[in-house]
């Protein structure tokens, strides 16, 4: 298999598949409440969040070829969406990965919060990889919304519906994370996102074909 020619997944199917794992992880945690043990649900919630916080991660790499940011401030908006959205599903990725570790080496709950604790001890991870530097991809992803719409690749419908998202999940998060907030703004975030992919992904195509017809007609 040439790996080069490997087709890359679609904007559409990349803007949607990110938050449904997201959602999917949060469902995979019912069974247990969202309490933090091991298990079989909870080594599969953290294993599709893991998933999905790469493709978040794949996500944010595509937005500085679709946006068409142009003046000065749109263009430090984008880079900034691109560099903050990349590095908090990095810090979640991490996250993950060290909550699926610890997963399989504790036996029970109270080793699993044992060797939690013991990560959170080296100075500024709990900050980075489980506070604020894991929770500010969703800034990222509103960002990057409302530049689409700004420049036209995307339409304020998506923004709106990508903000509202990360607003309710937000609130619900204080109310605690089995709050029925917490997957309606997963839902809505996910509905925004699609969106969104499918605006900015059909622009790109359409650009696309564009250039293949004036490639021809420059032939003819």
């Amino acid at each position: 298999m040439n790996l080069t020619n490997m087709k890359r997944p679609s904007t559409s199917v990349l803007f949607a598949a990110a938050p449904a794992l997201f959602l999917g992880g949060w469902l995979l945690m019912r069974p247990i409440d969202g309490r933090s043990e091991p298990g079989g649900w909870w080594t599969a919630a953290h294993a599709v969040w893991l998933a999905g916080f790469v493709l978040f991660a794949a996500m944010s790499l595509r937005f500085r070829e679709i946006t068409g940011a142009r003046t000065a401030g749109q263009r430090i908006a984008l880079t900034a969406s691109v560099g903050v959205v990349l590095l908090s599903a990095l810090a979640n990725m991490v996250q993950l990965s060290i909550d699926l570790v610890g997963g399989f080496t504790s036996a029970n709950s109270a080793e699993l919060k044992d060797a939690f604790a013991g990560v959170k001890d080296i100075p500024g991870a709990e900050a980075i990889v489980y506070g604020i530097g894991a929770q500010v991809i969703f800034v990222g992803l509103v960002v990057f919304a409302i530049l689409a719409a700004v420049v036209r690749r995307g339409t304020p419908a998506s923004a709106a519906l990508v903000t509202a998202g990360t607003v309710v999940m937000a609130v619900g998060m204080g109310f605690g994370r089995n709050h029925w907030s917490v997957p309606a703004g997963m839902i809505c975030l996910l509905a925004g996102l699609t969106l969104l992919g499918r605006e900015v992904g059909g622009y790109r195509g359409s650009v696309a074909r564009g250039s293949r017809l004036s490639s021809i007609a420059g032939r003819a």
